[in-house]
């Protein structure tokens, strides 16, 4: 049993180090810039996998290691690629879409590696202009999430409890926690100030 509790706890102390910040460019453009913070925890990978959502557009990739902040080689490989590697995800389809970053070394036994990924999705049925504002909608899977609204923006609207603060930009911040066992709803709405 305390082996069980061990082994959630860890669990629960890599999950809480994920965390994604969505700063959103323009309304007209549909896109925004993503930080994401992730572990790589699974013994021996020299791999970690993140999956480009169907549907949005990736650019301006780039990738470091956050404990030496060397950059990382990456590359965009399908599902069946992924599955082929005996590291990537077990499920999903053939024709999905990975970032595939090589690790500086495979992960040793009993600990993990931190990386950071930097990348601009475009998506139009997720982000987009309303009412001389904008909508983001999302559904966000990792359990700690930041949206930074565009300069000149301010929050009418979020479907999702957050905690909302002003960066010293003046960018409003929205944080979200994720306490569910699936992906969060988010709807933000924003107008532009006169």
């Amino acid at each position: 049993m305390r082996i069980l509790l061990l082994l959630i706890a860890c669990a629960q102390l890599w999950a809480a180090d994920e965390l994604t910040v969505y700063e959103l460019l323009a309304p007209s453009t549909h896109s925004f810039d993503i930080i994401y913070d992730v572990t790589a925890a699974r013994e021996g990978s020299p791999y970690l996998f993140n999956p480009i959502r169907e549907g949005s557009v990736a650019s301006k990739e780039r990738v470091i290691d956050r404990a030496s902040g060397k950059p990382l080689v990456w590359e965009i490989v399908d599902g069946r690629t992924a599955k082929a590697s005996g590291f990537g995800p077990k499920g999903g389809p053939d024709d999905a879409h990975y970032l595939r970053v090589k690790l500086l070394k495979p992960v040793p036994a009993g600990a993990e590696t931190r990386i950071r990924i930097y990348k601009t999705y475009t998506d139009p049925p997720s982000y987009y202009e309303k009412d001389n504002g904008f909508v983001f909608d999302r559904l966000l899977g990792v359990k700690r999430n930041v949206v930074v609204l565009p300069k000149g923006y301010e929050l009418i609207g979020s479907a999702s409890p957050a905690i909302v603060s002003t960066d010293a930009d003046g960018r409003i911040r929205v944080s979200f926690l994720n306490d569910r066992d699936d992906q969060l709803p988010v709807r933000i709405i924003g107008r532009k100030l006169q």
